[in-house]
């Protein structure tokens, strides 16, 4: 009878040193996402449009591209009507276009989009460092990720006809949003800060194609720093419930 007390007593001492050392673990793992924030890239736009693959590189959208698109969707918008009463023509965008491939390069790595998951991964800590430093840090942790989305970026044809007909600007459409944690019928259930941006004066494609595009690369370093100061100034509207 007393080796059976003993080997309870022993069984309930272990029982409850693992079950504290449980408790323990839990409390110090959730003490350690209190207050923190995860970061991803996504396809998915907030209005809920999405890209098709993840970009990589800058392209080009050249004024032929964009008068061929126009003469394909007017061929197109004339045969329907001609079949069916109806046309299929809608207003095209040079913005809206895929651009092609900027071929005949030495070196490509200037023309290399900025890695959206390093991107994320980057904004990620950043936010939850200011976070953790500010004089009122979170008290619960964030369900709803911070979300990429875009990267987008092409030399665009500035003109058709005219002086600029031959120029381009850099842009690029980089946004960073957060859903909020509950439905709210007051106010927008998505916070975005818009990262996009354009290059403030056109130029030939001769002038940014000088180094191997190096004048794209500055352009797009500086878009990512900007961008990465408007998240930061935004984390109270970001993360505000």
């Amino acid at each position: 009878m007393n080796n059976f007390k003993i080997r309870c007593a022993a069984f309930c001492i272990v029982s409850a040193v693992a079950v504290n050392g449980f408790a323990s673990n839990t409390t110090i793992a959730q003490e350690q996402d209190i207050g923190s924030i995860q970061a991803e890239y996504s396809l998915e736009y907030p209005d809920g449009s999405r890209l098709k693959q993840k970009p990589t590189e800058v392209r080009i959208v050249t004024a032929e591209q964009m008068q061929k698109s126009v003469g394909s969707k007017i061929a197109l918008g004339v045969l329907l009507f001609a079949f069916t009463g109806g046309t299929g023509f809608s207003g095209s965008s040079k913005d809206n276009m895929n651009g092609a491939t900027i071929d005949a390069l030495e070196d490509r790595s200037n023309i290399q989009i900025t890695d959206p998951d390093a991107l994320a991964a980057r904004l990620q800590a950043q936010v939850n460092d200011a976070l953790k430093a500010s004089a009122e840090p979170p008290a619960k942790s964030f369900t709803k990720p911070l979300t990429v989305a875009g990267g987008m970026t092409s030399l665009i044809y500035e003109s058709l006809t005219g002086d600029e007909a031959g120029l381009y600007r850099l842009k690029t459409d980089w946004v960073v949003y957060k859903r909020k944690e509950s439905f709210s019928i007051f106010g927008p259930f998505t916070f975005v800060v818009d990262c996009g941006n354009q290059s403030t004066k056109p130029l030939s494609q001769k002038d940014w194609a000088e180094n191997n595009y190096a004048m794209v690369k500055t352009e797009m370093d500086a878009t990512i720093a900007t961008c990465e100061q408007k998240v930061l100034a935004a984390v109270p509207a970001l993360l505000k419930d």
